[in-house]
């Protein structure tokens, strides 16, 4: 009797199930024909977006080794088309390059244009590479307060970029004369072990050139150079 039943239950779920087909088939086979397409659809764009990446990478490449063998007219052309031309990532990054390219050209206003429109970007990352390397591109000819102001917000204690934001004031009262105020803040430096390993090496090395070379001295060395400033530094820029 339970074979009976059971054959029974097994019809009605059949016939339910062909009602259903009859009713909603051509339904389910557009919904499954448009799932199939949307997938297909995707990966073809990974693909093509893949390929698009790799050209803009080889183009940021080529710019670069232009860049390394002194063409710089070809670099600040190649790296100004990708900035145009080339994913947000990509032409961020292009910029700093290109911010760098006009500076090795002696093209200041230039850079110092794009530097500030870099600063500007809600991006906090790109916005503190940019006043970073615009501090260091105005240190040597605008007076402190300038410096002072643009490099305000990334003096927050909490904030990661304090260190290197306090080495270049400590150029800018080097370079005013301003040598004790100089020597105190890359001593203070150099013993803040919270700060990057290389900067707190840097600032002992400048620190102890100071005092072991007064105003009135005849300095025996010349002090260590500055950071090199020709690529974003610090958390950098990652292309997107």
């Amino acid at each position: 009797m339970s074979d009976i039943f059971q054959e029974v239950e097994e019809d009605v779920r059949r016939e339910r199930y062909e009602q259903i087909w009859k009713k909603y088939g051509n339904y389910i086979i557009a919904v499954a024909a448009v799932v199939v397409l949307a997938v297909a659809g995707y990966q073809a764009w990974q693909r093509y977006d893949l390929s698009q990446r790799q050209q803009v990478s080889d183009r940021l490449r080529e710019a670069s080794q232009a860049v390394q063998t002194g063409n710089m007219p070809k670099a600040e052309s190649d790296f100004a088309a990708l900035t145009k031309n080339a994913p947000s990532g990509y032409a961020t990054l292009a910029k700093f390059h290109l911010a760098g390219a006009y500076l090795a050209q002696g093209k200041r206003d230039s850079a110092i244009a794009l530097l500030r429109e870099l600063a500007a970007s809600s991006d906090p990352i790109i916005s503190s590479t940019a006043r970073l390397r615009l501090a260091w591109t105005l240190a040597d000819a605008s007076p402190k307060s300038e410096i002072v102001t643009l490099l305000e917000p990334l003096m927050a204690a909490d904030n990661p970029w304090r260190f290197a934001a306090s080495e270049v004031l400590a150029y800018v009262d080097l370079k005013g004369g301003a040598r004790a105020q100089a020597q105190a803040e890359y001593q203070k430096l150099s013993q803040d072990t919270a700060a990057p390993a290389g900067l707190r090496q840097r600032s002992a090395g400048i620190s102890e050139f100071l005092k072991a070379n007064p105003p009135n001295g005849a300095p025996s060395a010349s002090p260590p150079p500055a950071p090199n400033t020709s690529a974003p530094q610090g958390q950098g820029t990652k292309p997107k």
